[in-house]
């Protein structure tokens, strides 16, 4: 009896918890599911054990968001299904099933979904090869002072 109030306690905390933070990005309702990858990049092969190439399936839940951020690497985004709001250079776009984007990785963005049901993106990445299995490819957004240093 005590174990199913603690996992139904767990589970209440979960659901009632506003929002969470993953690899250091404030984020809500976001889960990834690692489709393929690809190490062996075949004629490419300067590019063995430096790159790999990932693709994750991603929903997004209704209320969803992931604040600002960064990726390791640059990719492709097609979404699947739902209506996803992607926040990029002080530009909002609103992109639906069928709609593709591309991204670099290196410069600050913000989604969230914006439509009643999940938004599902395939994301498409070259990534470093030294990227431990399963970790996602997100970080934080340098800060101001950061990007300062960085790029005098």
């Amino acid at each position: 009896m005590q174990s199913k109030f603690v996992a139904g306690l767990a589970l209440l905390c979960l659901v009632a918890a506003p929002a969470a933070r993953a690899d250091g990005v404030d984020l809500k309702g976001f889960h990834g599911n690692i489709k393929a990858e690809l190490s062996d990049l075949g004629h490419l092969s300067e590019l063995n054990g430096k790159y790999r190439l990932r693709v994750t399936e991603v929903t997004m839940d209704p209320g969803g968001y992931m604040h600002a951020h960064h990726h390791l690497g640059p990719g492709l985004r097609c979404i699947q299904s739902g209506e996803m709001k992607y926040e990029i250079n002080g530009t909002a776009t609103i992109y639906k099933a069928g709609d593709c984007f591309t991204e670099t990785g290196a410069t600050t963005h913000e989604s969230s979904n914006v439509g009643a049901g999940p938004v599902v993106l395939l994301n498409f990445e070259l990534l470093p090869a030294s990227i431990p299995d399963g970790k996602g490819s997100i970080i934080p957004a340098p800060s101001e002072d950061e990007h300062h240093h960085e790029h005098p």
